[in-house]
């Protein structure tokens, strides 16, 4: 079996991004939805930073489950491009995806927010995040993230 190396275009490499990650994820907004029903679930209070928590108790309900999965969509895609490298590896590093915060720029464009050791790590090792997607559509949420490791 022959592995190929694929060839980064020439207008990245020119960026000098020579090592990219790409990650994805789609989840089921329904899921957050019933999840944010369930009294005394802790999963948003370990998934989330205390401003994703704010920010969404200014959201009806309906809105407040498409903005959590979109939000727990990018975190998952940045685990999937922050280890995609290592396949057949164990994980690089583990940390807490409450240490990923994901907000928005008075333009509404999402980026990522880090804190604690996972801050730590993304400054030591010169990774970060290139681009960030989040979108919405019917019951799905789905997200795209390009690092440079």
């Amino acid at each position: 079996m022959i592995a190929l190396k694929p060839m980064l275009p020439e207008s990245v490499q020119k960026l000098g991004h020579t090592n990219l990650s790409i990650g994805v994820d789609l989840v089921f907004i329904p899921e957050f939805r019933k999840a944010l029903e369930e009294p005394g679930t802790a999963f948003f209070d370990k998934t989330f930073t205390s401003w994703e928590l704010a920010k969404a108790s200014t959201k009806s309900m309906p809105e407040r489950a498409v903005f959590f999965s979109g939000r727990y969509s990018a975190k998952e895609a940045f685990v999937k491009a922050l280890d995609g490298p290592r396949l057949h590896l164990p994980p690089a590093f583990r940390f807490l995806y409450s240490e990923i915060e994901i907000r928005n720029d008075e333009f509404g464009r999402p980026y990522c927010r880090f804190y604690g050791s996972l801050s730590d790590y993304m400054k030591k090792t010169g990774s970060s995040v290139i681009s960030l997607s989040i979108t919405h559509v019917e019951e799905y949420a789905f997200s795209e993230i390009l690092l440079s490791l």
